[in-house]
């Protein structure tokens, strides 16, 4: 009788005892805000970015860092909570009639309280994600991080590349033309 071969299942459960990586600690590295020129937004111009190098770094337990988080997560909820009750409340006083248009959009996110906030409503950890930025707020991001210049050029730079990306491989239909592939042109094979 020829032995059996030894299950690959054992082997692997046998392996799980072994040796096993944990973590102690986090470290957050901090860095100045520059307008960035390496990433392309979804619409204007202004893109941001991080110096070359951090000017701070600091060192977190584990459960520190996850209560970092929350708090941190909480309170970019909070303001977007606060930012979306301000344009319904603008939205709200300008379709009824009760205020001109002018001096509701004179409304601030001073003019919303907490109370006026349903935050307990919402996970935290269910809706935080990266929210995208406007042009205006990027740009004020910039400016309240000490960029003194904003490059201009960067706008019409991004829309290009925005263009250029609508537009994606060849009109070659069937079979590649490469006198007119421009592909073939660029020295790739037909898409």
């Amino acid at each position: 009788a020829v032995p059996a071969a030894p299950s690959i299942l054992r082997r692997s459960r046998a392996r799980r005892g072994g040796k096993r990586v944990r973590f102690a600690q986090v470290t957050v590295y901090y860095f100045a805000r520059r307008q960035g020129f390496t990433c392309v937004p979804s619409a204007g111009g202004s893109s941001l970015g991080m110096a070359p190098r951090h000017h701070r770094a600091r060192r977190y337990s584990l459960s520190q860092f996850a209560h970092l988080r929350q708090v941190s997560h909480r309170q970019h909820l909070r303001q977007h909570l606060r930012r979306e009750k301000l344009r319904a409340r603008r939205r709200e006083l300008t379709q009824s009639g009760t205020v001109p248009s002018a001096e509701a959009a004179g409304l601030t996110l001073a003019d919303v309280s907490d109370d006026d906030l349903d935050v307990g409503q919402v996970e935290v950890g269910d809706y935080f994600y990266l929210q995208p930025l406007p042009t205006k707020r990027r740009r004020a991001l910039l400016r309240a991080s000490g960029v003194r210049r904003i490059d201009a050029e960067e706008r019409q730079e991004l829309r290009a590349l925005r263009l250029s990306r609508e537009q994606c491989g060849c009109l070659c239909r069937l079979t590649c033309e490469p006198r007119t592939c421009a592909c073939s042109q660029a020295g790739i094979q037909c898409q």
